[in-house]
């Protein structure tokens, strides 16, 4: 009897079911929930190959000079090559926005996606951030794209497990597992800090993961895959990289928006103020303006759906077309009020206006600043520096000339308005000033980068 019941449980234990409900573990479940929304990222850039003897250096500048003189530039000289790489990414939105690092698409001339069930789409960059290493890239799919959930911002445990999936060494979709082994960490190299702030796991992370996802258990985003440690690499260790999802999830507020993507707005910004989501600026000549609304009003709902922070009210109004009636719910007064407004294009930007709010200059567009102006180079003149301001604190005074912001030369104040309008407060604006020192033979132009900090 005891045989007989020894056979039976057996037989039970390695019944298919029983079996299954036992390997379909939380990693499983995890990965069966993500694999949808995690690709492949192909791009092709031209590099040019480097000699080492000088004598073919010196044939390739000749063969150069020979094609150039006899038959016109070569499209692609013998010295420049093709250059393949692969990574990672993920999707954030259902039409089609893909998230990666910088590093992954950095002067890409080509950039191919390749998704979980072998599609492939030609992709376009649409803005990244090389500190962060992080960027956002484009495909247009046929069908609507599962988005991967996020993990709230600060939602770690040290010890969870953790998964890592990409594209390492070209093997697409790949699974490893592990546990997330410390946060706000440092990654260097050759004694220089390439990243801070990130997160370190001992999931196996190697060339082609860059960009994928590192996931918790519940199939949630909590990083991006940046890097390897190289020594760890070198000693079988694991030790790899991830930039947290909550800065993730901050650039990606900024990135996705009605006015970025589309060029349509409300006409108003939103932004947090502690648990509220409040109009941070409203133009004047907007609808929203004209039916009362007003900055500092909270919003509460967009057709009846609640919005908790920026990142879900920017995802919600990206559904809206340009032209599209909105619903919108705000407190005002202690009394809740429902606004209908347009997606409206934004209206042109403002040299003026953004030059005095992000950098606190003011220009001389008037006939007799023009004729100050040097001819030989195109700039604008400062009338005034606002006290206290990034321009300020950046040494900046009257009467210096600005040839260039964010490497858009400026010769009006159209020009500033382009060069500023995407940039938002804290963002980095690079600014070139023109130092003219006139001599009895000669007038020498020196130009200085100034990086400044919008306000």
């Amino acid at each position: 009897m005891k045989r007989l019941l020894l056979c039976l449980c057996g037989l039970w234990l390695a019944s298919p079911g029983w079996a299954s409900s036992n390997r379909r573990t939380p990693i499983v479940a995890a990965v069966e929930k993500a694999m949808p929304s995690v690709v492949n990222i192909g791009t092709e850039r031209m590099v040019r190959r480097v000699y080492s003897d000088p004598r073919m250096r010196f044939r390739g500048d000749m063969l150069d000079l020979f094609f150039r003189d006899f038959f016109g530039t070569p499209p692609a000289p013998p010295e420049y090559q093709m250059k393949h790489s692969l990574g990672s990414g993920v999707i954030v939105s259902t039409d089609g926005f893909i998230l990666t690092n910088f590093h992954v698409i950095e002067r890409a001339s080509r950039i191919r996606v390749m998704l979980s069930d072998e599609t492939s789409y030609e992709a376009r960059v649409i803005t990244g951030d090389e500190i962060n290493d992080l960027a956002l890239i484009k495909i247009d799919p046929d069908e609507p794209l599962p988005a991967l959930p996020f993990a709230d911002d600060d939602d770690l445990l040290l010890g969870e497990t953790v998964i890592a999936m990409g594209n390492p060494f070209g093997l697409a979709h790949t699974v490893t597992a592990g546990v997330l082994s410390g946060k706000n960490r440092e990654a260097r190299y050759n004694g220089q800090v390439l990243y801070r702030d990130i997160l370190q796991t001992d999931a196996a992370v190697n060339p082609g993961n860059s960009g994928g996802p590192l996931l918790n258990v519940d199939g949630e985003l909590i990083g991006i895959n940046v890097a390897v440690y190289q020594d760890a690499r070198q000693n079988a260790q694991n030790i790899g990289f991830a930039v947290p999802v909550k800065r993730a999830k901050a650039l990606l507020t900024r990135w996705l928006t009605p006015r970025l993507i589309h060029n349509h707005w409300l006409g108003f910004d939103l932004d947090e103020k502690g648990d509220r989501l409040v109009i941070s600026q409203i133009n004047r000549a907007s609808e929203a303006y004209a039916q009362g609304l007003r900055e500092q009003d909270q919003l509460l709902r967009i057709d009846d759906e609640v919005v908790r922070d920026l990142y879900a009210a920017n995802q919600r109004l990206l559904a809206y077309e340009p032209g599209a009636t909105v619903a919108l719910t705000f407190l005002l007064g202690g009394e809740e009020r429902t606004f209908s407004l347009t997606m409206d294009p934004v209206p042109k930007p403002s040299g003026e206006q953004l030059a005095r709010e992000r950098l606190g200059l003011v220009f001389d567009c008037s006939e007799v600043a023009a004729a100050r102006l040097p001819k030989y180079r195109s700039c604008m003149l400062i009338k005034e520096v606002i006290p206290g301001s990034p321009a300020d604190r950046a040494g900046l005074t009257p009467d210096m000339l600005i040839s260039s912001i964010n490497d858009t030369e400026v010769q009006n104040l159209g020009d500033v308005g382009i060069a500023l309008e995407r940039t938002n407060r804290g963002d980095a604006v690079k600014v070139e000033v023109i130092s003219i020192v006139e001599h009895d033979t000669f007038i020498l132009a020196q130009t200085t980068a100034l990086n400044l900090t919008a306000q």
